[in-house]
């Protein structure tokens, strides 16, 4: 499938800001299951906007403005092709092997390790039970893919998704208390069971087809407004990663555009930012834009 992808920015702050530097991810990834077509990034006041990659392999940009400023504006806009049609379409090996497998994948890249042993607020070590659900164990004889599937369903037990709960938990803690939280705080949970099975997860941030925002409707009656999404990646053996997505109950497939990945929500935050004022905390204005183009 083929995506319009556009995310704007726009701040206003209550008194002039000055030495402003932003660091932003907000563009898609480039590799063997999705590319970028064109991409672009324009920012007002104008100035050059620096691209590097981190220590996950996500594109990020860097801008400063020095000057004294009363607002800012960004806009990102790109054209991606996804080709993940089917999560399932791989041979699966033989589960006595699984692990064997795994074992040989953090032979030949020692940084997946860091995707087992990092633990967070976000993502911590997880009791034996929580709140009266015994917490998933590895269970041998069977597929990995089917376990993740399973550990999903568990996850919202845990956890009601409430699409509206933009924002994350400051720790995974407080969203199992309140027995509600974000696609974030979902996906977190997912993780950390993930790993305590010594199984590589990472945490993805990304943009979704358009239509999974149109079954929704705000107090206006309009569909409610487009949002980054995040979802989790476990490492799957006879294949590699796939997109878990707890929110939904659904396998990342050609409808998710994933845009930046890291051990947890703090590696792929869209905007880290830090300027001189006076003022108070800026406006902040988001939009974000996906449309599909068509099928490939």
């Amino acid at each position: 499938m083929r995506y319009h992808i556009e995310r704007a920015h726009y701040m206003r702050f209550s008194a002039p800001a000055r030495e402003h530097h932003i660091q932003i991810r907000l563009a898609p990834w480039h590799d063997q299951t999705q590319s970028v077509i064109r991409m672009g990034l324009k920012v007002d006041p104008e100035v050059h906007a620096a691209a590097a990659y981190d220590g996950f392999g996500n594109l990020f940009h860097h801008f400063a403005i020095l000057a004294a400023h009363d607002e800012l504006r960004f806009k990102i806009e790109a054209e991606v092709e996804t080709r993940c049609a089917n999560p399932f379409d791989f041979a699966l090996i033989p589960s006595e092997r699984e692990l064997a497998w795994i074992t040989e994948r953090l032979h030949q890249a020692p940084r997946l390790w860091d995707l087992i042993l990092h633990r967070s607020l976000m993502t911590p070590a997880l009791p034996g039970e929580i709140d009266g659900h015994p917490v998933p164990r590895l269970q041998e004889g069977q597929q990995l893919i089917d376990q993740v599937q399973a550990l999903m369903r568990w996850t919202r037990d845990l956890i009601a998704y409430e699409p509206a709960k933009a924002e994350r938990a400051a720790e995974l803690a407080s969203a199992l208390d309140a027995g509600a939280g974000s696609a974030e705080d979902l996906a977190h949970l997912l993780i950390a069971v993930t790993r305590q099975w010594q199984i590589p997860a990472r945490f993805v941030s990304g943009y979704l087809d358009a239509a999974y925002f149109e079954s929704g409707t705000c107090e206006d009656g309009d569909p409610p407004p487009q949002q980054l999404h995040h979802w989790a990646e476990v490492l799957i053996p006879g294949t590699g990663w796939i997109g878990f997505d707890p929110a939904l109950g659904l396998l990342a497939d050609a409808t998710y555009v994933r845009v930046a990945v890291g051990r947890d929500a703090q590696d792929t935050q869209p905007i880290k930012q830090s300027c001189r004022s006076e003022g108070m905390a800026a406006e902040v204005d988001e939009r974000l834009s996906v449309s599909r183009l068509g099928a490939s």
